[in-house]
C-alpha cells in the first residue's frame, strides 16, 4: 500500500439515541462506530479515509461531523445539506472538513441536482465537488447532467450498472466513460459487490474498471464502501483491495487513484 493512501468512500453510523435515523429510510444499517472505521485504515495502510453522509440520516449530518471533528484531521467529509442551508452552514461544514455534497438518485430522501446547482458559487470557491449516487441504466444521457455542473463532478461506484450488465460497450456506460476520459468527471472504483452476479475478485466488473482506468486513471478514486451496508453476504476489504491489484496492477497508476487524486479532491486547500 502506498503511504497517504485514501480511502473515498465510508460511513458511521453511531449511537441511535444521540443520532437519529430517518423515518424515511431505506434500509436498517447497522452499528458502524469512527473507532471502528479508523481500525480499518489502520490495519490495511490507509492514511486516510472519506465520510459520506449516509441517506438513513437524511438532512441531519451531525454523526458524521462529530466523526470528522472526533478523527484529529485523518478524515474529509461529503455532505448532505439541506436544500434550505445557509452559506454560513456550508461554510461551517467546511471548517470541519466536508469537501463536497452528495446528491442521492437511489436511496429515498436525497438532494436534488437543483439544489447543488444553486449553491455552485459558494462550492467553487469553498473547492468543493458534487457527487452524484446515480443509476446511469436508469438515465437517457448522463452527460447534460454532468455538464451542468460548474465544479467537479464524481460519479458513485462506477455509475452504478445493475448486476450483470457491467459492460462498458453499452451504450450509457459508455457515456460515462467518454466524461472519465475527457476529465469532465470523476468515477469511484468501489461497490464491485453491487454490481456483479459472481463471487470476489467480481471478474464480471474487471472490463468495466479497466475501461474506466485506461480512459483516464487521474479521474479514478478507489473506495471501500464501508460498512458495506444494505447487501445480503459479507464484503472484506482484503478483498477489494486485490481487485483494484487485478484491475490496475502497474504501481504508478495506483498510486494515482489511491493517493494523488484523492489528495487533490478532499485536500485542495
Amino acid at each position: 500500500m502506498p503511504a497517504a493512501a485514501w480511502d473515498c468512500h465510508a460511513h458511521v453510523f453511531e449511537d441511535r439515541d444521540r443520532y437519529p435515523l430517518s423515518s424515511g429510510r431505506g434500509y436498517e444499517p447497522t452499528a458502524a462506530p469512527l473507532d471502528d472505521y479508523l481500525a480499518l485504515l489502520d490495519g490495511h495502510g490507509l492514511a486516510h479515509g472519506v465520510l459520506i453522509q449516509p441517506s438513513v440520516y437524511g438532512f441531519d449530518n451531525q454523526c458524521m461531523l462529530d466523526a470528522l471533528d472526533r478523527a484529529g484531521g485523518r478524515l474529509s467529509g461529503v455532505a448532505v445539506p439541506a436544500p434550505d442551508a445557509t452559506a454560513r452552514e456550508l461554510e461551517a461544514m467546511h471548517g470541519r472538513g466536508v469537501r463536497g455534497v452528495r446528491c442521492n438518485l437511489i436511496n429515498p430522501g436525497g438532494l436534488q441536482p437543483a439544489v447543488a446547482m444553486r449553491w455552485q458559487p459558494l462550492l467553487r470557491a469553498l473547492g468543493w465537488h458534487v457527487e452524484l449516487h446515480i443509476a446511469v441504466g436508469d438515465v437517457d444521457d448522463l452527460r447534460p447532467l454532468v455538464r451542468q455542473f460548474d465544479v467537479p463532478v464524481v460519479i458513485d461506484h462506477m455509475g452504478r450498472p445493475r448486476p450483470g450488465h457491467a459492460d462498458p460497450s453499452s451504450p450509457r456506460l459508455r457515456q460515462l466513460v467518454e466524461l472519465v476520459r475527457n476529465g469532465e468527471s470523476l468515477v469511484k472504483l468501489s461497490a464491485p459487490y453491487r454490481l456483479s452476479d459472481g463471487p470476489p475478485p467480481w471478474s464480471d466488473v474487471s472490463p468495466l474498471a479497466r475501461t474506466l482506468l485506461d480512459a483516464n486513471p487521474t479521474a479514478c478514486l478507489w473506495a471501500s464502501d464501508w460498512p458495506h451496508v444494505d447487501t445480503p453476504s459479507s464484503v472484506h476489504v482484503d478483498e477489494l483491495l486485490a481487485a483494484l491489484e487485478i484491475w490496475c496492477p502497474d504501481p504508478g497508476p495506483r498510486r494515482t487513484v489511491l493517493v494523488e487524486t484523492p489528495a487533490r479532491l478532499y485536500r485542495p486547500d
